[in-house]
């Protein structure tokens, strides 16, 4: 399977901040992405104006190369209290969501952490919408935990996280 994995968000824009792990989800997710590169071509967002303008970009990037995956790294941030793991995938698309279940599970299991699910978007207005309705692969979005929660930190070990990512892509079909 041929995967890309791309890092959420970028240097302008880092995406919410963990007290917790004392770093943003660009700085955590290109730390993980890292250790990602033995199964995963290892993208940024494309250093142009505007979130729109960055996913036709990147799309643009990552089409010749007919990804079979296209993994955005994130993780959440609420209200300190939510926790958990949940996948973003678009409306429609059974593959992917079946791979953000067995992602859910393992994280889940692995981390002991609730649950949350399989989210799908189908709307603009929809979180994640711009990535995975620009992505002409299969793709989804990653959001393994929320880091203004305490749970926060059973992920502070960057590369265990990642081994648990190579685990699942080594053995999604």
């Amino acid at each position: 399977m041929k995967i890309a994995v791309v890092i959420g968000h970028d240097s302008k824009s880092a995406g919410a901040y963990s007290s917790h792990l004392g770093i943003s989800e660009y700085i955590y997710n290109s730390e993980v992405a890292a250790h990602l590169s033995c199964v995963a071509d290892i993208y940024k967002r494309p250093n142009v104006k505007g979130y729109n303008s960055q996913m036709q970009a990147l799309s643009d990037t990552l089409k010749p190369f007919k990804y079979d995956l296209v993994i955005e790294l994130h993780f959440n941030s609420f209200n300190k209290k939510a926790e958990g793991t949940e996948t973003v995938t678009y409306k429609g698309n059974s593959k992917t969501l079946q791979y953000g279940k067995v992602f859910n599970e393992l994280i889940s299991k692995q981390y002991d952490t609730i649950n949350r699910g399989e989210k799908t978007v189908s709307l603009s207005s929809d979180r994640g919408f711009g990535f995975l309705s620009s992505m002409t692969s299969n793709a989804i979005i990653l959001e393994p935990f929320f880091g203004d929660n305490v749970e926060a930190l059973k992920f502070k070990d960057v590369k265990e996280y990642a081994c648990v990512i190579k685990e699942w892509l080594l053995n999604i079909k």
